[in-house]
């Protein structure tokens, strides 16, 4: 019944538009949220099944750019110009369509830069391909990036839900930090996102007298 599972909603004030994602048809889109039109749409849908009104809205992926499947998370980065940056957590399981390839190898966290004058998108940055099934996670998950540039990324049903990974990662793909949350499937305690916070605001001068 759940043919198509919204579980991200990012909505930009400066332009009024939204990105959603769907999990259950693996497609993220983007639609101003005011007047309902349609920007682009990302999908590995074979552009033949969609109503010829739709077609001058998909994306073409650039050479080694990944569709992602049963994804998590999706967020605007920065906007310059046509160019937007994306960020996303590709759970990698093809629900209905998605990479049906490699669907089940690895999941991971993805930036994309998308043309909207173009209507084209292209891979630019991605982690978690190299840690392969093990951190395979068919649900949950989420990636944040973080202001010194590194990212944080929630492998949340890792291990079939028996852990959840946390890894931090700086651009080069070297991990920084990384933290397994055990037994979690017992009391379905999984970390559904995971968030780098601060404890402290940045004049906080700690007194060790005191």
């Amino acid at each position: 019944m759940d043919w198509l599972h919204i579980n991200t909603i990012d909505y930009d004030a400066k332009t009024g538009n939204i990105i959603l994602s769907a999990r259950n048809q693996d497609i993220i889109w983007s639609m101003n949220y005011q007047t309902e039109k349609i920007n682009w749409i990302f999908t590995s849908k074979p552009i033949k099944e969609w109503p010829s009104s739709f077609h001058k809205y998909i994306l073409k992926p650039s050479k080694g750019t990944k569709y992602p499947g049963g994804q998590h998370g999706v967020y605007l980065l920065k906007e310059t110009g046509n160019k937007l940056d994306i960020l996303l957590y590709d759970n990698n399981i093809a629900v209905t369509n998605g990479d049906k390839k490699q669907s089940g190898k690895f999941s991971a966290a993805t930036e994309y830069q998308i043309d909207t004058k173009k209507k084209t998108i292209k891979q630019v940055w991605s982690y978690g391909k190299n840690l392969g099934k093990q951190n395979f996670t068919k649900v949950i998950g989420y990636a944040q990036r973080l202001n010194n540039g590194n990212t944080l990324i929630n492998f949340g049903f890792k291990n079939k839900g028996k852990e959840s990974n946390i890894i931090e990662v700086d651009a080069h793909g070297n991990q920084v930090f990384n933290l397994t949350i055990t037994n979690s499937a017992k009391d379905m305690t999984y970390v559904y996102r995971a968030y780098r916070m601060k404890f402290y605001p940045d004049n906080y001068i700690f007194e060790a007298t005191k």
